[in-house]
């Protein structure tokens, strides 16, 4: 059986997304979203990217490439932002009237994230709202890698080692949810 996962990096193009001076989320989203497809590809699974350059795609359209390929699980990569500059750690968002399935890939991603990273667990949160969770046929989920409002983090995440822990928790975690 071939293990489908659609990896998507949040913004791009004209939506840099959450910035902090030269810093823009939508670069590190894509980043991180190329090593979690070429790790899983290194597991054997087939990858489908919603982008893989610095383009904009609508949510709509992020879902429908997920839904046309069959994914099996659909990850949407980010980084968190907010006016307290403190605010720090990673979540992970899921759908909130899911089945097992689901859950278990929400909980197996921020699980592996916190124990690579060893940053403050946020957990993971439910939602009826986002769109990308809401019309993705796929067990979804969202990542916040991380706040880019906060100076500490934001560093941590444009570098190419702390980007490649990310990943590699964000690759094991999907991988020993769905295979």
């Amino acid at each position: 059986m071939t293990i489908k996962v659609c990896i998507d990096a949040g913004h791009g193009g004209h939506d840099p997304g959450a910035v902090n001076g030269s810093k823009h989320e939508a670069v590190s989203a894509l980043a991180i979203a190329k090593k979690v497809g070429s790790m899983l590809k290194a597991k054997g699974v087939t990858v489908k990217y919603t982008r893989s350059s610095d383009k904009y795609v609508t949510l709509a359209d992020r879902c429908r490439i997920s839904n046309e390929f069959g994914a099996d699980a659909f990850v949407s990569i980010h980084l968190n932002a907010a006016t307290n500059k403190e605010a720090a750690g990673i979540e992970t968002w899921r759908y909130e009237n899911v089945g097992a399935k689901t859950k278990k890939l929400a909980d197996n991603v921020q699980t592996e994230l916190i124990g690579v990273t060893g940053a403050k667990n946020r957990g993971v949160k439910t939602t009826t709202t986002l769109y990308v969770l809401k019309h993705t046929v796929a067990s979804a989920v969202l990542v916040e890698c991380g706040f880019i409002s906060n100076n500490a983090e934001a560093k941590q995440l444009f570098t190419e080692k702390y980007q490649t822990k990310i990943a590699s928790a964000i690759a094991n975690g999907v991988y020993k949810a769905i295979s």
